[in-house]
């Protein structure tokens, strides 16, 4: 009874119980686990940057260092300070989209590629091409008179930087080459032996022999498989995160 009544004795009780009660409401975040697989990705983190595996000293030191980043961490979430900043919610918004398309980064197989291919071959069209020589010259007057010197406009023609004969070219690339007009112009003319003209482009005049036309076309599927391998597993992840988002909605009452 003498003990009960003692100072001493309810100051060490309350001390325990105090102890005790704080071990069981203590917040999760005071505890900082560090076991053998924190110490292997830390390792492998630090192989990956430096290419060899670290020292027993460097990885007790890079394992401090994690641990003063996880405090660094812990305190920053205590304090909610994540909280508004747009960089850190847009890396968690990253993430969980990375962890929701998981699923559907595995490589398609070719039964699956080609039914891709057959429903997206809109997307792989390959445009109209020409396949035309020409012959450039200062002025229209000049390659009216060279068109008409009958065999030989080659030797009223002037030297130029651009390439005499072109090959399958789309109406982009001559465009680049030559102008829009010239394009404009080029297109309307037939395949033929003889030249046609005159037609002005970015540097002058030109006669031209069309060579061969091509309709646009579909690319073949053995052409473009590596195209299509990566623009399959794209759509499977902007699929995979449209589906995460459907499942999860109904979780959340949206207010206006």
């Amino acid at each position: 009874m003498e003990l009960m009544r003692s100072h001493v004795f309810w100051f060490v009780a309350l001390g325990i119980l105090i102890f005790v009660v704080d071990e069981q409401v203590s917040d999760p975040l005071d505890t900082i686990v560090v076991d053998a697989a924190l110490e292997r990705n830390v390792a492998a983190l630090w192989a990956a940057q430096i290419q060899r595996e670290p020292t027993a000293a460097e990885l007790a030191s890079l394992v401090q260092d994690w641990i003063a980043e996880e405090i660094w961490y812990r305190e920053s979430v205590l304090l909610n300070l994540a909280e508004g900043d747009e960089i850190i919610r847009r890396r968690m918004i990253q993430k969980m989209q990375f962890i929701a398309e998981q699923e559907a980064a595995s490589t398609p197989t070719d039964a699956e590629l080609r039914a891709y291919y057959q429903a997206n071959q809109s997307r792989y069209e390959l445009p109209s091409t020409i396949s035309f020589e020409h012959l450039q010259f200062q002025s229209r007057d000049i390659a009216i008179a060279a068109l008409g010197a009958g065999e030989s406009p080659e030797a009223m023609a002037q030297s130029s930087m651009l390439s005499r004969v072109n090959v399958r070219q789309s109406p982009r690339e001559i465009t680049s080459a030559f102008g829009p007009d010239f394009t404009r112009s080029l297109g309307i003319l037939e395949v033929a032996e003889n030249w046609q003209g005159a037609i002005q482009s970015n540097f002058g005049w030109h006669l031209v022999k069309v060579l061969e036309l091509n309709a646009p076309a579909i690319a073949p599927f053995e052409d473009i498989r590596t195209e299509l391998g990566a623009d399959y597993l794209y759509d499977a992840r902007m699929k995979a995160q449209e589906d995460f988002i459907d499942q999860v909605r109904p979780n959340y009452d949206i207010v206006r």
